[in-house]
C-alpha cells in the first residue's frame, strides 16, 4: 500500500500544481480530497461515480486538483475494505508532510 500512496501522492502534488509546497495547508487539502474518495466508496458508490462526486464537490483552493481526482479515487479503490476510515486520510497527510 505505501508504494501506492506515495505514487499517488506524487501525481497529485506534480500534475495538479507544478511544484507545489507541501505544507500543512496543501497536505490538508489532498487528505480531504481522499477522505471523500473513501466516504463515496463506503456510502456503496462505485468508482466513476465517486469520481463525479468528489469533482463536483471541489470549492475553492481544493479546485487545483481536479485534474488528478480520477487517480487518487483510482486509489482508493485499490485499498481493502476493512482499512477505509479516518485511518487512510491521516496516513496520506502524514506522507505528504514528508515530501
Amino acid at each position: 500500500m505505501k508504494f501506492t500512496m506515495l505514487t499517488a501522492l506524487a501525481a497529485l502534488t506534480l500534475t495538479a500544481t507544478g511544484a507545489l509546497a507541501l505544507d500543512k495547508t496543501e497536505c490538508t487539502l489532498q487528505a480531504g480530497l481522499v477522505m471523500q474518495a473513501v466516504g463515496a466508496r463506503s456510502a456503496g458508490a462505485d468508482n466513476g461515480a465517486a469520481k463525479q462526486q468528489v469533482e463536483a464537490s471541489l470549492k475553492g483552493p481544493s479546485q487545483k486538483y481536479a485534474a488528478i481526482v480520477p487517480a487518487v479515487v483510482d486509489w482508493v479503490y485499490t485499498l481493502p475494505q476493512d482499512q477505509l476510515g479516518a485511518g487512510v486520510g491521516d496516513s496520506w497527510a502524514q506522507a505528504c508532510l514528508k515530501q
